[in-house]
């Protein structure tokens, strides 16, 4: 149970340390502030999933044949938390990048109709010598 908890663990801090934090700068201070939040938001999720995971044996003759239910329902909260902070991992980077005011609408379309020829190719083959698709 402890190794499976550390590799947990260790998978969880490569992924929201490495992976999901945007190559722009953030402090130290912030990356660990958020990874604590994180954790504790997949640990609080974990938490609430085994509640209601007790909550049903009030409902089973013998409850002691199904203490599995709170098992499941940690690891439903688990990978529920797990899958709403790589949500909100990802749409940190998203956000700041449409936020730009720097750069608007009418901007882009100038700058789209000013490099368009870089943009676009005249002619794109993909295939061997048995087939060939040009689109």
């Amino acid at each position: 149970m402890k190794k499976n908890i550390s590799l947990f663990l260790s998978l969880y801090f490569l992924i929201t340390t490495v992976i999901l934090t945007p190559a722009f700068a953030q402090d130290a201070e912030d990356i660990v502030k958020n990874t604590q939040n994180d954790i504790m938001l997949v640990a609080g999720a974990g938490a609430a999933g085994a509640i209601l995971g007790l909550s049903t044996l009030s409902f089973v003759d013998k409850p002691s044949k199904h203490i599995s239910n709170v098992w499941t329902g940690a690891a439903l909260g688990v990978i529920a938390g797990v899958v709403f902070v790589a949500y909100n991992s990802a749409q940190k980077g998203s956000e700041d990048l449409m936020s730009s005011k720097d750069f608007n609408s009418m901007e882009r379309v100038a700058w789209h109709d000013k490099n368009i020829e870089k943009l676009t190719f005249k002619e794109v083959q993909i295939g061997t010598q048995f087939w060939q698709l040009s689109f």
